[in-house]
C-alpha cells in the first residue's frame, strides 16, 4: 500500500506536474505510516518547493538533513535547505503580488553573472520582476495545459534523464583513482619522455680563414661570443647573439649533431665544416634523455584515464542494460526501411519502435548529422542508438532519477522557460495576423525601396589613340560581330580578356559620359567614340537593356508580411508587458543611489 501510494505521488509530481496532489499524498503517507528512510520527507519537500511553499519545504528538507544522514539523500536535502533559505530570508529587495525576492537571491545572481552585475542591481531586479510576472500570467493563461508545453516538458525530461544516467553511472564512476593514474604512468612512460637536448650558441661563416680568426678570438675571450656572432655570423640566430635555444638530438645535420652532443658543457668546439660553410659552437647545457616526474603530469594523466574510463563505463552500462532487456530487431525492416516506414523496426521491453520513428529522429537532427535512411547499415546504427536511449530512460525512471538534486534544479528552470515561450506564443504570435490590405498599403508606402534600377550589359573597347579609335569604330559600325575579336586584340581595359564584356551595369555605377553614350543606345547598336578620361577613347556595343522597374507586391508579399508581423509582435508584446506590470502589486525596497555633488568630499 505504501509503495503504491508513493508511486502514485511520484506520477503526480514527475509526470503530471500536479504538485498539490503529490504533496497531499506524501504528507498522508508520512502521517499514517511514518518515514523510515527520509525519502518521503524529501519528496514532500520537493513538492512544496515546486508549489512555492518555501517555508514548509525548508522544514521538510531540514528533517531529512538532520534525521536521515545517508548519502546521497543528505546532500540533496542540504542543497534544498540552501535554496529555500534564500527564499525565506527576510531581507527583501522586491515583491510581486506579495511574492518576495530576497537580498540573498539578488546577490547570488550578481555573483554568478558578471554581465548582469555590470548592469546594476536595479536592472537585475527589474528582470527578476518581469520573469515573475510572465510566469504567473502564463499560469493564469493555462499555458501548462497546452500541447506545446507538454511536448516540450517531455522532451526536456527525456534529455535530463539521459544526462543524469550519464552523470551518475558513467561520469561519477569514471573518475580515476590514484592507483589507476600511477599504473597509467608506468605503462605509458614513453609518452612522458623528455628528449636529450643541448643549449648553446653558434657562429656560422662562409670563410675558413674568418672562422679561424673567430675561433682564436673566442678562445682568448669567450665573453665576446655574442658580439662576434652579431657582427659576422650568417645564421638567423645572429640577432640573438648566436643563441640556438634548445636543440634536440637528431634535429640538426649529423656532423653538427655529433659535435653538439659530444662536447662538454661550457666548452667551445673546433671549427665544423658544413659544405661551403664553417661553424663554431659553444655548449651551455646538456640534458640527457629523461622522464617527466609523475606529479608534473598528474593532471594530464587524470584527463587521459578519465576519458578511457568514461568510454569503458559507457560501453559497460549499455551492455548491462541490453543483457537485462528484451530487444527484438526486425531485420527485414532494417534491410529496407524506406519502404517499411509504417512497420515495426524493433520492440524494446514491449515498447514499439517503428521505422517512421527512426526516420523522424533522423529528420530532427542537424543537417550535418543526418544519415541516409535508405542505407540499412546507417539506419540500424541509429535504431540501436534509439534502443539504448530507451533503455537508459527506463533505467532512470526505475531508479527515480527525477529526485536527484541536479535534475530538480534544472527542470524547474526549464519549466519557467517553457511557460514564458508558451505565453509569448499565445498572446503575441497567435494574437497577431496580417491581411492583404495591410500588405498592399505597406507596399505602396515603401515602393521606392523595391525599385529595380535601370541596367545595361555591353561590350567596351578602350584605346589611347583617337586615330585607332576612329579606325576601329568604322569597322564595328559596319560589322558589330567583330567586337569580341577587336576588343581582345586592341582594348587596354581589364575587360579585354572577355571580349570587352562589362557585365551588368546599373545606372550610377559608371561616369555620366558613359551613361549618356550607352544607356540611350538600341540593343545591337554601336556607340559614338567618347572619352571617360583625358587619355582614353571608348567604343561600346549595347547587348542588353533593362529599364527601371519595381518588384511586384506578390514578389515582396512574404517579406512584407514578415516585417509587419515582427512590428506588430513587438507592439503587442510591449503593450502586454506594460499591462501586466500595471495590474501587478510591485514593491521595490532598494535604497536609491546617492549621487555626490560636484566638489563634495568623500566621507
Amino acid at each position: 500500500m505504501v509503495t503504491w501510494q508513493s508511486e502514485k505521488g511520484d506520477i503526480f509530481y514527475d509526470k503530471f506536474g500536479d504538485y498539490d496532489e503529490a504533496a497531499a499524498l506524501f504528507q498522508d503517507l508520512i502521517n499514517n505510516h511514518g518515514d523510515k528512510d527520509g525519502w518521503l520527507h524529501y519528496r514532500l519537500a520537493l513538492a512544496h518547493e515546486m508549489q512555492e511553499d518555501y517555508l514548509n519545504a525548508a522544514k521538510a528538507y531540514e528533517i531529512v538533513a538532520t534525521q536521515f544522514r545517508t548519502p546521497p539523500l543528505d546532500s540533496f536535502a542540504l542543497s534544498g535547505v540552501e535554496r529555500c533559505f534564500k527564499k525565506n530570508y527576510q531581507d527583501y529587495v522586491a515583491t510581486v503580488n506579495g511574492f518576495p525576492f530576497t537580498r540573498l537571491e539578488l546577490d547570488d545572481i550578481m555573483t554568478k553573472s558578471a554581465m548582469l552585475a555590470q548592469r546594476g542591481e536595479q536592472a537585475v531586479i527589474d528582470q527578476m520582476i518581469l520573469q515573475r510576472l510572465i510566469y504567473i500570467n502564463a499560469l493564469a493563461e493555462n499555458v501548462d495545459d497546452t500541447k506545446d508545453f507538454r511536448e516540450g516538458k517531455d522532451k526536456i525530461r527525456r534529455e535530463f534523464y539521459l544526462a543524469e544516467v550519464h552523470n551518475v553511472n558513467v561520469v561519477a564512476e569514471a573518475e580515476p583513482t590514484e592507483k589507476e593514474m600511477e599504473e597509467y604512468y608506468k605503462d605509458n612512460k614513453e609518452d612522458f619522455v623528455l628528449r636529450e637536448d643541448v643549449r648553446g650558441k653558434e657562429i656560422i661563416v662562409e670563410s675558413d680563414s674568418l672562422a679561424r680568426f673567430l675561433l682564436d678570438s673566442l678562445q682568448r675571450d669567450i665573453e665576446s661570443f655574442d658580439t662576434l656572432a652579431k657582427l659576422y655570423s650568417t645564421a638567423p640566430s645572429k640577432r640573438g647573439g648566436g643563441n640556438m635555444g634548445v636543440v634536440y638530438r637528431g634535429t640538426r645535420p649529423e656532423p653538427i649533431d655529433e659535435v653538439l652532443f659530444s662536447t662538454e658543457v661550457n666548452t667551445l668546439t673546433d671549427i665544423v665544416s658544413l659544405d661551403d660553410k664553417y661553424a663554431i659552437f659553444y655548449v651551455l647545457s646538456h640534458q640527457p634523455k629523461r622522464y617527466r616526474e609523475y606529479e608534473t603530469v598528474k593532471n594530464q594523466i587524470r584527463t587521459s584515464v578519465r576519458a578511457e574510463n568514461t568510454k569503458e563505463r559507457e560501453e559497460e552500462l549499455t551492455k548491462q542494460l541490453r543483457r537485462k532487456a528484451k530487444v527484438k530487431i526486425h531485420k527485414d525492416v532494417v534491410r529496407n526501411p524506406v519502404e517499411s516506414e509504417d512497420k515495426l523496426a524493433a520492440v524494446v521491453n514491449e515498447r514499439e519502435i517503428r521505422a517512421s520513428d527512426v526516420i523522424a529522429r533522423n529528420q530532427s537532427q542537424m543537417r550535418m548529422a543526418q544519415i541516409d535512411v535508405s542505407d540499412s547499415e546507417a539506419f540500424e546504427q541509429l535504431l540501436n542508438t534509439i534502443i539504448d536511449e530507451n533503455l537508459k530512460l527506463e533505467y532512470a525512471e526505475r531508479n527515480k532519477y527525477f529526485l536527484n538534486d541536479g535534475y530538480t534544479v534544472k527542470m524547474k528552470d526549464q519549466i519557467h522557460g517553457l511557460m514564458e515561450n508558451g505565453l509569448y506564443k499565445k498572446i503575441v504570435i497567435e494574437g497577431v495576423t496580417v491581411d492583404s490590405q495591410e500588405i498592399l498599403e505597406y507596399y505602396n508606402e515603401h515602393k521606392a525601396e523595391y525599385r529595380v534600377p535601370e541596367t545595361v550589359r555591353a561590350r567596351e573597347l578602350v584605346v589611347t589613340s583617337k586615330e585607332r579609335a576612329q579606325e576601329l569604330h568604322q569597322i564595328l559600325v559596319a560589322d558589330p560581330e567583330q567586337f569580341d575579336t577587336l576588343a581582345r586584340e586592341y582594348s587596354i581595359a581589364p575587360t579585354k580578356t572577355d571580349g570587352g564584356k562589362t557585365g551588368i551595369i546599373r545606372r550610377g555605377m559608371r561616369s555620366g559620359t558613359f551613361e549618356n553614350n550607352v544607356f540611350s543606345l538600341k540593343v545591337g547598336e554601336v556607340s559614338d567614340i567618347f572619352s571617360e578620361t583625358d587619355s582614353t577613347f571608348t567604343i561600346c556595343l549595347l547587348m542588353e537593356h533593362e529599364p527601371e522597374t519595381y518588384r511586384t507586391v506578390e514578389e515582396m508579399r512574404r517579406m512584407i508580411e514578415s516585417t509587419l508581423l515582427r512590428q506588430e509582435h513587438n507592439t503587442v508584446a510591449t503593450e502586454y508587458l506594460d499591462t501586466i506590470k500595471e495590474r501587478a502589486d510591485i514593491e521595490i525596497f532598494l535604497e536609491p543611489v546617492q549621487e555626490e555633488s560636484p566638489g563634495e568630499p568623500n566621507q
